[in-house]
């Protein structure tokens, strides 16, 4: 077949090595895949490069899961909202208002009985308009010792430039004996930091990853001997909790914002100031109130996996929720992902080696793929455990993909497409190897079984093609024929003797198959050969079909005998002398010329 268009010469210069190299490497291709992509996603995986995924996926899962846990209830928000700056704006003018307000309402919710007051406001400064409702801020906090205050720990760079001594930070602790008490840290503290003591005082800082989306809050960072806590682990750990052992931990989410109960601040704090309260009486007692600002005006907000403007505050009591209940998100090891994308490649690369039947070869992909993302879906769902296979679940997708391209290569050059082959170019000779198997009438019950050994053992061959649906869309010729599948070998003359190898070799391991489950009498097999000389004139073709149709009606002839021939294949039997037949073969009715049988 002739290529005209400049476009398919050019598609076919690159395309023909391609195919030769697919023909020369055959199921060789599929281990050095298999190698290839399971040293990537290793790599990947030890490296840290599928770090993307495990974002996707977790944002995706915490976006959309369908059962998320609870706010707790002993987590009580005192939100500086938007209405509060209006309500307070015409007596404490716009934020930051006077210490005295923070201190009234502290002494307020303390006569209560919460169990913990924390701040997600940092006191950095002084008020030099206000020194006394300073003073008086810091008389209420050493009064009241839970209650909880936030640092920001500032760039580590500046940290030989700070005077404020580690040793004289609470909320810090000692790694090892040998702790220097004159290390110095840069850190925005509490103008009050003297009254403070034991874990009232914790870091507030949000890390969030590379994209800028916040996903995890750290439970500690070490710093020259010194372990600093963040806010949430010293809050749980003063409250007889035990923070974990980590850096950081995966925020497990309670829903979309606003998720705890809120209440306006500019309420509660008038009420503390009346003789007669109209709020119930108690309802911060056993609490842990946290006073921060949802105010969008205050710029508090960050981007989360399940809001692109998330509260800062939420975010805080969310962190406490998680370590006080110790159900934030737990993830595995980098080493089970990779032993779980090692099996999954392996598996796939025994089936594509052995040409497993391609029903149970999507099955088992498509059931591998849908594992891989339920299961990473309803672990959050049900479990505490993030467990995020979306590493394997690409290994074998790219894997799956580039094999599917490399069979579809091998199909076309096994069947002479003419971008990918030149056995039917003009003017070149070919040699035909034909393959019949006929089901016998006794034995239709078996016909898939065998159908699928004989396709599979094809499927294994260097140069071998299956026409499965030759007269699909005759319907005549289909009914008459549908008790037959046929296999053809198509090649240069060169390639006749390795041809006629590749065919002997699949029927004995066919018919090997065929004894092992008593099958050897279901089919009968009919072979035939032709060599072809690709003429301008098309003759070419006549001679074709005739050979197919030899073929095909020879495998109908009745005969005792499993294996059949035509003269044409024991002259090519003839002329490969040296290509042994197996004696299974020989003992099937395959008994054609040649120099030696093999035992």
């Amino acid at each position: 077949m002739r290529v005209t268009s400049p476009f398919l010469r050019l598609a076919r210069l690159i395309l023909l090595p391609l195919a030769l190299l697919s023909e020369r490497l055959g199921s060789r291709f599929y281990i050095g895949l298999a190698v290839a992509v399971i040293a990537a996603s290793l790599y990947g995986i030890a490296g840290g490069a599928t770090g993307g995924m495990k974002h996707q996926a977790y944002d995706f899962i915490m976006k959309n899961r369908f059962r998320a846990p609870p706010a707790d209830a002993d987590l009580v928000l005192v939100d500086i909202d938007e209405a509060s700056l209006a309500a307070m704006a015409s007596e404490y003018g716009r934020w930051p208002w006077p210490r005295s307000v923070m201190a009234e309402l502290t002494e307020g919710i303390a006569r209560q009985a919460p169990a913990a007051i924390v701040y997600d406001i940092t006191f950095s400064d002084l008020d030099v308009d206000h020194p006394d409702a300073d003073r008086y801020f810091r008389d209420v906090v050493a009064r009241h010792p839970n209650t909880y205050f936030s640092m920001i720990r500032l760039n580590p760079a500046n940290d030989a430039l700070s005077q404020l001594r580690l040793a004289r930070v609470p909320g810090t602790a000692p790694i090892g004996k040998q702790a220097p008490a004159e290390a110095t840290v840069a850190m925005i503290v509490p103008y009050f930091l003297d009254v403070l003591n034991d874990r009232r005082l914790g870091t507030n800082n949000l890390y969030a990853d590379d994209d800028g989306i916040a996903r995890s809050y750290h439970v500690y960072r070490d710093a020259y001997g010194w372990r600093v806590y963040s806010l949430p682990a010293n809050v749980v750990a003063a409250l007889g909790g035990e923070p974990p052992e980590r850096t950081d931990v995966l925020l497990n989410w309670r829903g979309k914002p606003l998720s705890y109960r809120a209440v306006s601040f500019h309420s509660v704090y008038r009420s503390f100031l009346q003789q007669k309260s109209d709020r119930p009486s108690g309802e911060f007692k056993g609490k842990i109130v946290v006073i921060g600002s949802t105010a969008p005006s205050l710029f508090d907000m960050k981007p989360t996996p399940v809001a692109q403007v998330h509260p800062g505050v939420e975010i805080l009591m969310t962190a406490i929720d998680n370590l006080k209940n110790r159900d934030y998100l737990t993830e595995l090891p980098s080493g089970f992902y990779m032993l779980i994308s090692v099996i999954a490649v392996v598996l796939l690369t025994v089936a594509f080696v052995y040409n497993v039947d391609p029903l149970w070869l999507n099955t088992l992909f498509t059931t591998m793929q849908t594992a891989f993302l339920a299961l990473t879906y309803l672990f959050v769902n049900f479990t505490t455990w993030f467990v995020n296979l979306t590493a394997p679940f690409t290994a074998v997708l790219a894997y799956f993909f580039i094999v599917r391209i490399y069979n579809r290569v091998l199909v076309m050059r096994r069947n002479g497409h003419p971008l990918f082959s030149t056995a039917l170019d003009p003017g070149r000779d070919c040699q035909v190897l034909l393959l019949a198997c006929r089901f016998r009438p006794s034995a239709l019950q078996h016909q898939r079984r065998v159908n699928a050994v004989l396709q599979q053992q094809a499927g294994r061959t260097r140069y071998g093609a299956s026409a499965p649906r030759l007269f699909n869309s005759a319907p005549l010729m289909n009914v008459i024929y549908q008790d037959t599948i046929l296999f053809y070998w198509l090649v240069t003359p060169a390639q006749t003797c390795a041809a006629l190898r590749d065919l002997l070799q699949m029927l004995e391991r066919s018919v090997a198959v065929f004894d092992r489950h008593d099958f050897a009498s279901d089919a009968q097999l009919a072979l035939h050969a032709v060599r072809l000389t690709i003429d301008p004139e098309d003759r070419w073709r006549a001679r074709g079909k005739a050979a197919i149709m030899t073929t095909l009606e020879l495998a109908q002839q009745p005969t005792p005998r499993d294996a059949l021939y035509t003269p044409g294949f024991a002259e090519t039997c003839r002329e490969c002398a040296t290509v042994q037949i197996p004696s299974r073969l020989v003992r099937a009715g395959l008994d054609c010329p040649s120099t030696s049988i093999a035992g």
